[in-house]
């Protein structure tokens, strides 16, 4: 017997094959219900639009009123724009125009000498001087030294207890005097008016420094060295000729360099120097092995160029304490070049040591208050004068006495300038810097005003 769920040998659930004996039966009868469709067709519209309404793509309308706004906007703009370009330059025309800030003024003035201009053709204003002869007559500044403000008539030190030191000093012109008629404890009386007496040498600070003691870095005085402005010339055509011929090391020594004029052609005949040359003349100059030593020993050996070394003290002292560091430095660099060239054995030098100490027996007085000055000068010939002057105006200076062997007073130098080991660092940086400015200019030529 068949189950109930198998008809016509196609298995199938009952309750589907009831529902279509059902449907048969309904419409052999006439009285089946129309079935909807399961598809959908696309030959009639989904939604038939109002009769009342536009047949066009109401969001293509929207897009165009947007794009309207958008025209008109960008319109205003480009008339706002135009509007405040022509608005600027009516303005500007006339700012121009009508002399707001008075430039035709300044010209006018400018233009018009002044008497004392009328008196010295070479100061007019209308014209840039860089350049000018040696002996310029109004004596301007020559070198600018770093963090200086052109024209400054001081410098500033970078300490509180001696906060400034001068651009520039005078110093007598009997210092450079072979036999010098002054006695110790002798005073000499410097100007200290505008006017450059006749009797006076201006001297230009080169740079400054503080000389510091110990890993505390204790303060203990300032130092700075000046040039004679006469001898600026000599200085370049020093520094120039070292920079052509630089002073060899002995061979197999070391702390050798390389040359500083890469370029031999037309090197003998060099007037100034190049920026890469001065880079590396400076390097020369800052060297801390015996290829410095040659270098400025070279500079200083020779005769013919005034400098001087001011020193001011930050805390008091006395002059006990200057003497020993100063034969310190003495005694250690003589038997340091002693041991190349043997320079320093003779007992002319031992003598000439034995005054340099006596200059700083002190005198009436053997204390160095904080703020007084100790002036250490090298003449034309390399002898040294010392001077000590108070912080009170118009007091005259003491001169301590003189050192006429060279080599003493080439010693002193070279122990701020040359070597690994100098009394400041900060000072021979800064004098270094000072003349780098010297080498960029021609040989015999004064530099009328650094800006």
């Amino acid at each position: 017997m068949a189950t109930p769920t198998a008809l016509q040998g196609i298995a199938m659930p009952w309750r589907t094959c009831n529902q279509c004996i059902r449907r048969h039966y309904l419409l052999s009868r006439g009285t089946a219900r129309q079935q909807p469709r399961l598809h959908l067709s696309t030959t009639s519209p989904v939604r038939s639009p109002p009769a009342s309404s536009s047949p066009s793509n109401p969001l293509r309308a929207s897009r165009a009123r947007t794009t309207e706004k958008e025209v008109a906007g960008a319109q205003r703009s480009i008339l706002l724009s135009a509007s405040g370009i022509a608005a600027c330059a009516i303005a500007m025309y006339g700012v121009i125009k009508l002399d707001l800030f008075g430039l035709e003024q300044s010209k006018q003035s400018q233009s018009t000498p002044t008497a004392q201009q009328a008196a010295d053709p070479l100061t007019t204003s209308n014209k840039t001087q860089l350049d000018g002869p040696q002996g310029f007559p109004s004596s301007p500044s020559l070198i600018s030294l770093q963090g200086q403000d052109p024209g400054a008539e001081q410098v500033a030190t970078g300490t509180s207890s001696v906060p400034f030191f001068p651009a520039t000093i005078r110093l007598p012109k009997l210092l450079d005097s072979p036999a010098i008629p002054l006695q110790a404890n002798d005073e000499i009386q410097l100007s200290t008016s505008t006017e450059k007496p006749a009797d006076e040498e201006e001297y230009q600070l080169l740079g400054l420094g503080i000389r510091t003691v110990s890993f505390l870095r204790i303060q203990v005085y300032v130092v700075g060295m000046y040039v004679a402005k006469s001898d600026i010339s000599e200085l370049q055509r020093r520094l120039v000729r070292t920079a052509v011929n630089p002073p060899s090391v002995p061979s197999g020594a070391a702390g050798e360099t390389a040359e500083v004029i890469t370029n031999p052609v037309g090197a003998t005949s060099a007037t100034s120097l190049v920026s890469t040359e001065r880079d590396r003349l400076r390097q020369l100059l800052l060297d801390s092995s015996e290829q410095g030593d040659l270098v400025w020993d070279a500079i200083l050996r020779e005769g013919g160029l005034r400098t001087a070394f001011r020193i001011v003290p930050v805390r008091n002292t006395d002059f006990t304490h200057m003497r020993d560091a100063f034969v310190r430095g003495i005694t250690a660099r003589a038997q340091k070049y002693n041991a190349v060239r043997q320079e320093y054995v003779d007992e002319a030098f031992g003598a000439a040591v034995k005054t340099f100490k006596a200059l700083f027996g002190g005198g009436n007085t053997k204390n160095v208050p904080k703020g007084n000055t100790v002036l250490l000068v090298r003449n034309s010939r390399g002898q040294l004068d010392a001077l000590f002057q108070t912080e009170v105006p118009d007091k005259p200076a003491r001169y301590m006495g003189r050192v006429a062997d060279e080599r003493v007073s080439r010693l002193v130098w070279m122990n701020y300038l040359a070597g690994k080991n100098v009394s400041s660092e900060a000072a021979r940086e800064s004098v270094v810097d000072g003349i780098m400015a010297v080498v960029e200019r021609p040989v015999g030529t004064v530099v009328q005003k650094v800006v």
